[in-house]
């Protein structure tokens, strides 16, 4: 987009100003956000699909995060401390079995 300016009589080849050069900038990201929007869309809808294949329906968002938190914290969970006088002292310590 470059334009041809006239200065005092010449004419010269003239790159385009900063603020052209940054609504082109603007409006490339915003095609790009455009794209990726509508690729995640796409892969929101496969997700769903694959969700209710697998015999859990629901909100995608939340089964993800779900999804995502037990990959990150895979191999951390610790045993669980049955019979301790710790663990009785939470169940109640075997009153009313």
């Amino acid at each position: 987009n470059n334009r041809i300016y006239t200065t005092m009589g010449r004419k010269s080849l003239m790159a385009p100003d900063q603020t052209r050069l940054r609504i082109e900038a603007m409006e490339e990201q915003r095609s790009l956000r455009r794209t990726q929007m509508k690729q995640a869309r796409v892969d929101r809808a496969a997700e769903e699909q694959r969700n209710i294949s697998a015999g859990n329906p629901g909100d995608v968002d939340f089964i993800g995060l779900v999804r995502r938190w037990r990959e990150d914290h895979a191999g951390m969970a610790r045993p669980h401390r049955h019979g301790t006088a710790a663990a009785a002292a939470v169940d109640g310590g075997g009153k009313n079995d």
